[in-house]
């Protein structure tokens, strides 16, 4: 489908129309509350709470966005993204096979599994069916590398359990593609690009209006903003923001983000790390450290090393050509990908309405990292 909506993100439909249509939904996949946070912040960038009681995973989930109603639509989608991956994940067609008896195109290793994991060509484990991108081919994909709900009688290893990334929800199929793409896009930059390779952009030089927007209401707040360009393998603009204000001054809080479109990458980070303030002063996250929340004395970081530069020069050579359909834009990421790594992307549908779609891509030999809040040490003392 042809995009139509700009501001902070692509869509093919504007939110508005994506709020009407999940909203009488919402009770279906658990959701009892949608809650608007954003005033319990100084700063001011909309972020919204999605509130699941009877998760299996986490039952509080949050949504930011460039306006209140796309901060509504994307903590209802957060949550109806993880339901799914909870619920409605396929039964296998496969049971304890080992993927050296299947074969499979990639190599079971280098996907998503936790540091120190077991996993080998002959782990048994259950496979399900799922798509190879761009071509769509089918290709089996272990279950446990989609499915974050209980399993008991799954051949798991202990401790082989899978992320959220890859993870996502959009108006269509596709659109939930790319932001699931985009998403394993990011996560490989910053895994992959250490702090001497970034350069730290002047938040004064950006001239793109949304975003100065965002950057004057971070500014305007009080609080120390550094903004970085992450260079990385895929040439996708990827941009890493930290925020500290001195009501939560026992953490650095982060965003990062990565688009074709350099400004809507830049956004994504922006409004992420206002995103994981408001987490923070909510408090209504058990995976948030007790550091998040020491109390002493706390003074204002150092900047990081070395300079800034100006927007202008991360700008013009990072963009992408656009895609004027959510399926152009799905098929020419998932051919990056497939370029990185030598493996096709692959796409498992776990809700295809009217209403929206959800996916999980599995991308072999994509990097990823837990780029965690910072937590510092008090002036004196040692680090937490």
């Amino acid at each position: 489908m042809r995009k139509v909506f700009f501001t902070g993100t692509h869509r093919v439909r504007p939110p508005e129309e994506t709020d009407a249509a999940i909203a009488p939904l919402l009770a279906d996949y658990g959701i009892t509350r949608l809650a608007d946070v954003t005033g319990l912040d100084v700063i001011g960038i909309p972020v919204v709470m999605s509130v699941r009681p009877l998760a299996a995973t986490l039952s509080v989930s949050q949504g930011k966005g460039a306006g209140p109603v796309l901060a509504r639509v994307s903590a209802a989608m957060e949550a109806i993204e993880l339901w799914h991956a909870e619920n409605a994940v396929p039964a296998p067609t496969l049971r304890a096979v080992p993927a050296a008896d299947l074969d499979p195109p990639y190599d079971v290793t280098e996907l998503e599994w936790p540091e120190g994991h077991l996993v080998t060509p002959h782990t048994r484990l259950d496979w399900i069916e799922a798509t190879a991108l761009p071509d769509g081919t089918p290709v089996p994909v272990p279950r446990a590398a989609v499915d974050l709900g209980p399993a008991p009688d799954a051949w798991d290893v202990p401790g082989l359990t899978t992320s959220s990334n890859g993870l996502a929800s959009g108006n269509t199929v596709a659109e939930a593609t790319v932001h699931a793409l985009y998403e394993v896009i990011e996560r490989d930059a910053v895994a992959g690009a250490p702090p001497e390779r970034r350069r730290r952009v002047d938040p004064l030089s950006v001239d793109d209006p949304h975003c100065a927007d965002l950057i004057g209401r971070i500014l305007a707040a009080g609080c120390r903003l550094e903004i970085e360009d992450v260079p990385n393998r895929s040439g996708v603009p990827c941009a890493a923001v930290r925020v500290w204000h001195e009501d939560l001054a026992s953490t650095v809080v982060h965003g990062q983000g990565a688009h074709g479109d350099p400004a809507i990458a830049l956004s994504r980070a922006l409004t992420e790390a206002a995103q994981s303030r408001l987490t923070q002063i909510v408090g209504s996250r058990d995976d948030i450290g007790a550091a998040a929340y020491l109390t002493g004395d706390f003074p204002r970081p150092a900047p990081s090393g070395g300079g800034t530069v100006d927007w202008a020069e991360v700008r013009p050579p990072r963009t992408l050509p656009p895609a004027d359909t959510d399926t152009a834009e799905a098929d020419r990421l998932a051919r990056l990908v497939r370029d990185l790594t030598g493996a096709a992307p692959m796409r498992v549908v776990l809700a295809d309405r009217a209403e929206f779609a959800v996916v999980k891509t599995v991308c072999p030999g994509m990097r990823h990292t837990h780029d965690r809040n910072a937590a510092r040490p008090a002036a004196g003392g040692p680090a937490a």
